[in-house]
């Protein structure tokens, strides 16, 4: 299955993205914020991925339907998105190294794009859980 992706999109998928797909290929997350730098669209010290993209028709498989569908950057794979905004594993100046992607096409006039992480692996250790303050209604 893991040959067989690999082929149709033409990457190298992450051993970490791999061995997450064996325990479960695709789906929701416990930990659903990843921080950022910089503020974005939707939230001033984080964005939201609430799912990861399996090994699937439905799941990465099917990024390249949705990158000519949105008009994403070529050479992406997919990780989660609804179409104003998408996480990637961006593989546009290598075919195995990749940066993880926030690709956001509402917020700015242009297509708002943020490095979040140096790998697959790098992304997934920082993600965690946002508290929420009640007091303060948010």
């Amino acid at each position: 299955m893991v040959k067989d992706a690999e082929r149709k999109l033409g990457v190298t998928l992450p051993n970490s993205y791999i061995g997450l797909c064996k325990i479960q290929n695709g789906g929701y997350i416990i930990h659903k914020a990843h921080p950022t730098t910089v503020p974005t669209n939707w939230a001033v010290d984080h964005v939201s991925v609430d799912n990861i993209n399996g090994i699937s028709d439905e799941g990465i498989l099917s990024s390249n339907y949705y990158i000519e569908e949105w008009d994403l950057p070529k050479e992406l794979v997919l990780l989660c998105g609804d179409g104003n905004t998408w996480i990637a594993m961006d593989y546009q100046s290598t075919k195995e190294n990749h940066l993880i992607i926030y690709i956001d096409l509402e917020w700015t006039e242009e297509t708002f794009i943020l490095e979040l992480a140096p790998n697959f692996d790098t992304f997934f250790k920082n993600l965690y859980t946002m508290k929420i303050n009640w007091k303060d209604g948010g």
